[in-house]
C-alpha cells in the first residue's frame, strides 16, 4: 500500500499509443512491428498501416513504388532527387490527400502518443497533433540519410539509425537508437549450434542470398551467380513466397549435383541465417542494413535502389561495412576477392561491431515509458 505523503513513485498511467506506418516496401512495416513488440506488453497499442486500411490511391501508389524498385530505377531517381520534393509545399499537397477513412481511425482511437515509421504516415500524425496539442509525435527514420520530406515541425522526437544521420536533420530533438529490429535479432546465438541445427558441414564460406518479395537479385542473376560459385561457396538461398522461383532454384542445385546449399521459401528464421552466414549479397535497404550490422554480417551490396538506398551505400562506404557492387561483373569480382582473401571479412566485422555499439532500441521504449507517466 502506498504511504500517505510517502515517496512511492506514481504508478504508470496506461496511455494509448498509435504506431502508424505505410507499407511502401516492407522495411517500414517490419520496423513498426518491432516497436510494437518492444512497447506492447504494458501499453494499449494500435498498429496502423495506412496502405492496408486505405483506399485505391494508397494501394495503387504502393504497387507503383514496388514496380519502380524492381523495373524503373531511373524513374524513382527522378522523383527522389527532384528539388520539388524537398519543398514544404509538397507536404501541404500530400496532407490534402489524407484518407478520411484512415484518419477517422486516429480520431476514434484518440492516441496519446503517435510513433511514425514513414514520411507519409507522419503527415497523419502531424495533422492529428495540430488538432490535439497534448499528443506526442515521434518519428523513427528508416534510412541512414534523411530526406527533407521526413522533417516536420510537429515532431517531438526523431529516432535516428546512426550519428551519420544527424547531418541531414534540421532539428535538435533526436536520439540515436538504430532502426528497431524484431526480437529474434536480439537473441544471443552460437554459430556452431546453428550449423548443427541446419545440418551444415562445409569448409567453404557460407553466403546468404535473399530473393524475397522485393528481390535483391533478379532470378537470372541469382542462377548465374550460383552456377559460377557452386564449387567455392555454400549457399543459403531464400526464395520467399514465389513458388516458381523456389522450383527453378531447386532444379539448378540438382543439375549442379551439389549438396552445399539450403533453399528456403518464406522463413521467419532470417536472423538465424544472418548469424550463420559468413557474408551476404544484399541490397542497401535501411532495415536490411541494420539487421546486417546487428548480426555483424559483412555484405556485398548489389543493385540498390537510387535515392535512399544510395544514401545508405554512402554510409556503408564511409564506415567500411562492406563492398558496393553496381553491376554483376563487380559482384563476381568482390566475391572472388572474399574467397581468396577471407580475412577481409574480419575487417568488415570489426567496423560492423563498432556501429552496433551505438544502437540501443530500448531508448524508444524508455522514451515511451517516460511519456506514459509524464502525460
Amino acid at each position: 500500500m502506498r504511504e500517505v505523503g510517502g515517496s512511492n513513485p506514481p504508478l504508470p498511467i496506461l496511455k494509448k499509443i498509435l504506431i502508424i506506418t505505410a507499407n511502401y516496401g516492407t522495411g517500414h512495416l517490419i520496423a513498426s512491428k518491432a516497436i510494437e513488440q518492444m512497447i506492447g506488453n504494458s501499453n494499449d497499442v494500435l498498429l496502423l498501416d495506412i496502405v492496408e486500411k486505405g483506399g485505391y490511391i494508397e494501394k495503387i501508389t504502393s504497387k507503383f513504388y514496388i514496380w519502380m524498385s524492381k523495373h524503373s530505377h531511373f524513374l524513382w531517381r527522378l522523383i527522389y532527387y527532384n528539388p520539388i520534393t524537398r519543398l514544404n509545399i509538397i507536404k501541404s499537397i500530400l496532407t490534402s490527400f489524407i484518407n478520411k477513412k484512415v484518419y477517422s481511425i486516429l480520431e476514434n482511437y484518440r492516441p496519446d502518443i503517435i510513433i511514425s515509421t514513414h514520411f507519409l504516415s507522419t503527415l497523419y500524425g502531424a495533422k492529428y497533433k495540430l488538432e490535439n496539442k497534448s499528443t506526442k509525435l515521434f518519428v523513427c527514420i528508416t534510412d541512414y540519410e534523411v530526406h527533407p520530406i521526413w522533417i516536420n515541425n510537429f515532431v517531438d522526437m526523431y529516432f535516428l539509425p546512426s550519428e551519420y544521420s544527424v547531418k541531414d536533420l534540421k532539428s535538435s530533438n533526436y536520439m540515436i537508437t538504430g532502426i528497431p529490429l524484431r526480437k529474434g535479432f536480439l537473441e544471443e546465438i552460437d554459430k556452431n549450434a546453428l550449423r548443427r541445427e541446419f545440418n551444415i558441414h562445409t569448409k567453404n564460406l557460407i553466403v546468404l542470398l535473399n530473393l524475397g518479395s522485393n528481390s535483391v537479385l533478379p532470378l537470372r542473376d541469382a542462377i548465374k551467380y550460383i552456377k559460377m560459385f557452386s564449387k567455392k561457396l555454400y549457399f543459403l538461398v531464400i526464395a520467399g513466397r514465389n513458388e516458381k522461383n523456389y522450383e527453378k532454384l531447386q532444379e539448378v542445385f540438382i543439375d549442379l549435383n551439389t549438396y552445399d546449399f539450403k533453399l528456403f521459401g518464406f522463413t521467419e528464421d532470417i536472423h538465424k541465417l544472418m548469424f550463420l552466414c559468413d557474408f551476404s549479397v544484399a541490397k542497401a535497404g535501411g532495415l536490411n542494413l541494420t539487421e546486417l550490422i546487428y548480426t555483424k554480417t559483412p555484405a556485398i551490396y548489389y543493385k540498390s535502389l537510387p535515392g535512399q538506398e544510395e544514401g545508405n551505400e554512402r554510409f556503408i562506404k564511409e564506415h567500411g561495412l562492406g563492398f558496393i557492387a553496381k553491376n554483376f561483373k563487380q559482384l563476381v569480382r568482390y566475391t572472388e576477392f572474399i574467397i581468396q582473401n577471407p580475412s577481409v571479412l574480419n575487417y568488415f566485422m570489426s567496423n560492423l561491431s563498432y556501429q552496433k555499439e551505438s544502437m540501443n532500441f530500448l531508448k524508444i521504449k524508455e522514451m515511451v515509458s517516460h511519456e506514459t507517466i509524464a502525460l
